[in-house]
């Protein structure tokens, strides 16, 4: 279901360049962390529109070893799609989730915007 190749919009590119300068966390996981956020919010985080004139990943690069995990959470929430709707889906969820992220200053400030912070 995973397709090979994906593009984000050009906004969210422009996020993660931003995202990168102050955390220095490399854009495909901050991609990965985007993505899981959005997916938490259901198929509410799959329904922004995407121009996806932005940066291409390929599978392996934003994935890594996770990628059955991806596709099994891409699975549960939208049920089976074909590789273009998965590659839109993809692009719309890391975009929504990238806007949670968006404020990061900071490693930590990374952590606590993606809700990874234990409360104490």
């Amino acid at each position: 279901m995973l397709p090979k190749r994906m593009k984000i919009s050009k906004a969210a590119a422009d996020t993660l360049k931003l995202i990168k300068g102050r955390t220095s966390v490399t854009p495909n996981i901050v991609c990965r962390m985007a993505m899981l956020l959005s997916l938490e919010d259901g198929e509410r985080g799959g329904l922004k529109e995407c121009d996806q004139g932005g940066n291409e990943f390929n599978a392996p690069t934003l994935f890594g070893e996770h990628a059955m995990l991806f596709e099994c959470l891409l699975r549960e929430v939208h049920g089976e799609l074909d590789p273009k709707q998965c590659a839109a889906m993809i692009a719309s969820h890391i975009e929504t989730g990238l806007d949670r992220l968006r404020k990061s200053r900071s490693v930590l400030d990374l952590i606590e915007y993606a809700g990874l912070a234990k409360a104490q």
